[in-house]
């Protein structure tokens, strides 16, 4: 008896042992890259919708989907970002979900979909669907796992530095998991809708910190598990939606002897019952925010900076020669919403070509906001020797710490250009030789010193229909001249109706403006660009401030001007493309220069749908 009860105690402690060694493998074998495909049921309806899910654990790119050809593809690939605390390191994640509709009743096998990782191309599994005549059997949904976990156990805070706010004025939003329980894992399908903010993501570190709060005589452990700076571009009460989380908690539940000698880990011998990994789902509350408007009567030059700014200019030179290049460089830093200040505008001389100015940003979030700089450069090529003068231009803000606007001027600018080499060095024109004449060929002749013959062919021409074409040539472009007239008056006095008409043409010129970042590599700024030109157009298009421009705003306009559903579609994907690659980088098949070429043809089809 006793030689039993000590055989037994040691296949115990052998067990143990052989399961700890298998969960400390656990954290090693999670870090290998897989693609894992889940379904949301194994039997459906003919008429049910099915959801299957491709998760990556790594960063992927170049998504390939599986062969859908027995389903109806109601919509997907829809790609997501989530973020995730496992075994003490933070992670993301990329799903790719499908909405599909079987066309045929039967079993199928949904074969693997497969993604780039490091090199390898990594597939998934097989799904097993089976579809079946009429509604499929609802699964029963035992309540006793709800019962186990609560509010009490498991919640998320969100908390905000400050709730009453100026128009552009930032604060500091922080997302806080709370949990008595052991937390084994955490994952957010789906981020707060920051609609009416601007947002800047605080990058938080790889292993999130642990710290612990008493609340109620309870002690939680308490993580840091998102942190961005918000920033109100509209006013009145505004309402920060709230962040769905998904835990797996590891909690004791009590249980009974058994036969099965595996489960001597819930056997009362080791002075503890049996732990069960537990699926809790829960929202973090939502927050409410007022907003109340900056003074009125701004000066001249302000376009919606605020914070605590300062602006330069600078002229790389005050003389140069003709065809020959000078910058002129504008730099605004400090701290507050920099990426929302625009510069001023700048009114050069037409004897100055001036291109396409080249923008640089550095920006960093922290918790005492958004600190950095964003400069711009314009090259100057003049072409007439002479002097020239670029007019003083105006750069305003809001300072929230003297609680006033403050204006800062900068030129005007002289710039001396000497004769320099090139066809066009001089502003007037002075007396030439007749040899300079014949240099120019057959174009211009000199003057001939004999008596013109004028009565020569004149009767062959008089009352001819190009006698009769060229008479009539002044009216008609006077009458042309003074039309042309009367709309640039009346665009100059509609301003909503001056940036309807050029709604395309200031679209194409920030898609250029991306096309030229895209050249260089700079990512980052080319989402940035199309993310405006995509929004901006809109804006522009039905006379909406930026403001007050949203994703859903506009979906509906779109869907009342009767333009397809597949193009709006397109449209809100590269919208989202932009977000998520300015927040959280470029990643899952996601690249810049199929994000351009989408988008300059998604405004170029609905531009040709609105004229239609």
């Amino acid at each position: 008896m006793k030689m039993n009860f000590i055989l037994k105690k040691k296949v115990k402690i052998l067990v143990c042992l052989f399961n700890f060694f298998v969960l400390s493998m656990q954290p090693v074998i999670a870090q290998t890259p897989f693609l894992a495909a889940t379904a949301n049921k194994s039997t459906i309806g003919l008429n049910e919708q099915l959801q299957i899910t491709y998760t990556f654990n790594g960063a992927g790119r170049s998504f390939q989907g599986p062969d859908l050809r027995e389903f109806n593809i109601l919509s997907g690939p829809n790609q997501s970002s989530n973020m995730q605390y496992i075994n003490g390191q933070f992670t993301q994640s990329i799903s790719f979900t499908y909405y599909l509709q079987a066309r045929n009743v039967g079993n199928y096998k949904i074969g693997p979909a497969s993604i780039d990782s490091e090199g390898k191309r990594i597939a998934s599994n097989v799904v097993q669907i089976t579809v079946v005549k009429g509604a499929a059997q609802q699964q029963k949904k035992s309540n006793d796992e709800e019962s186990i976990l609560s509010d009490k156990n498991i919640f998320a805070k969100a908390i905000l530095s400050k709730s009453n706010l100026m128009k552009g004025e930032g604060a500091l939003l922080t997302f806080k998991l709370y949990s008595n329980v052991n937390l084994v894992d955490f994952a957010i399908p789906k981020m707060p809708n920051y609609d009416g903010f601007w947002n800047q993501d605080i990058q938080l570190p790889q292993a999130l910190e642990r710290n612990t709060e008493v609340i109620d005589g309870q002690r939680y452990t308490v993580w840091e598990i998102k942190k961005l700076v918000l920033f109100p571009q509209q006013t009145g009460l505004l309402t920060v939606q709230p962040m769905e989380i998904e835990c797996i908690a590891r909690v004791k539940v009590n249980a009974q002897r058994s036969n099965d000698p595996f489960s001597i880990f819930n056997d009362p011998f080791f002075g503890m019952g049996g732990a069960k990994d537990i699926k809790y789902a829960f929202k973090s509350d939502p927050i409410k925010i007022r907003v109340s408007d900056l003074p009125g009567n701004p000066p001249p030059g302000f376009s919606g900076a605020v914070g605590q700014l300062n602006f330069e200019a600078k002229l790389d030179k005050n003389s140069t020669k003709a065809n020959e290049a000078i910058s002129l460089k504008l730099k605004i830093s400090g701290s507050g919403n920099l990426k929302l200040a625009d510069f001023p505008t700048i009114e050069f001389p037409n004897d100055l070509e001036s291109y396409d100015p080249k923008l640089s940003e550095n920006f960093k979030a922290s918790t005492s906001g958004v600190n950095g700089t964003k400069s711009i450069e314009y090259l100057i090529i003049p072409r007439h020797e002479g002097e020239y003068e670029i007019p003083a231009f105006t750069f305003s803000y809001f300072d929230l710490g003297k609680k006033q606007y403050i204006s800062k001027t900068a030129g005007p600018y002289t710039i001396q250009v000497g004769k320099g080499s090139g066809n066009y060095t001089s502003a007037s024109a002075g007396p030439t030789e007749k040899s300079e004449f014949r240099m120019i060929g057959n174009d211009i002749r000199y003057i001939k010193i004999q008596e013109p013959n004028f009565n020569q062919g004149l009767n062959s021409f008089y009352g001819s229909p190009l006698f009769v074409t060229l008479s009539l040539c002044p009216f008609l472009l006077f009458g042309g001249i003074f039309f042309w007239q009367q709309q640039q008056n009346k665009l100059a006095g509609n301003s909503a109706l001056f940036k309807k008409k050029n709604a395309t043409s200031v679209a194409r010129k920030r898609l250029t403006a991306a096309r030229k970042l895209l050249e260089r590599n700079q990512d980052s700024p080319v989402m940035e660009e199309i993310h405006k030109a995509l929004m901006g157009y809109i804006g522009d298009k039905f006379s909406l401030p930026l403001s007050e421009m949203s994703k859903e705003k506009a979906a509906s306009l779109l869907e009342e001007q009767k333009v397809s559903s597949d193009l709006i579609q397109q449209y809100l994907k590269n919208i989202d493309d932009c977000e998520m690659a300015r927040y959280g980088g470029l990643g899952g098949g996601i690249s810049a220069a199929s994000v351009y070429a989408s988008s300059e043809k998604v405004i170029s089809a609905i531009e040709g749908g609105l004229k239609a």
